[in-house]
């Protein structure tokens, strides 16, 4: 039964002769964890569609900054979102995982942890809509204007840093 689970499984394995895919192997170890190899694509800039830093308001008092990335998949299909944002009060950013409707202009931001949701919807130049409570208890509307001149270089690879180096890699790290 066992062998022909296998025999199965490899022949649904995808294989694309014609196509290349150039990965590089990082090995790692943790005290947690045994040796893994990771399997890394390399990143492009070609992949990107836009990135916006949204500054506002939330319950029109907490001054707050939203980071937000639309990606390309690499198979094709729909796009991918990246999300943090911080109160200014702090700096520590919060991630976001990002779930948008069919048209990419409403959007559902869950905090990572489940600390808060974010429902925000999409307009010109700038997201509104409301953070509400894991209980639902507290709900505050939410006003973000996206940023009118184009993002330097170096607050893109610095927000991208803590993006994907702080947040991203800390959450699934083992």
């Amino acid at each position: 039964m066992k062998i022909l689970l296998v025999f199965i499984y490899i022949l649904f394995l995808p294989y694309h002769a014609t196509s290349e895919l150039i990965t590089s192997e990082i090995g790692a170890k943790t005290d947690k964890c045994s040796s893994v190899a990771i399997s890394e694509a390399p990143k492009t800039t070609t992949d990107v569609v836009r990135t916006v830093l949204y500054k506002g308001t939330l319950n029109e008092r907490i001054n707050i900054q939203l980071y937000f990335k639309e990606m390309e998949r690499a198979c094709g299909g729909h796009n991918y979102f990246l999300a943090m944002y911080s109160y200014d009060t702090q700096e520590k950013w919060i991630l976001l995982e990002v779930m948008p409707n069919q048209q990419h202009k409403n959007f559902c931001m869950v905090e990572d942890n489940f600390s808060g949701v974010l429902f925000l919807e999409e307009d010109e130049s700038s997201l509104n809509g409301n953070w509400i409570s894991p209980d639902t208890k507290k709900q505050f509307k939410v006003f973000l204007e996206a940023e009118s001149e184009t993002l330097d270089k170096t607050v893109v690879e610095q927000l991208d840093e803590v993006l994907f180096d702080d947040l991203i890699y800390s959450k699934n790290d083992c």
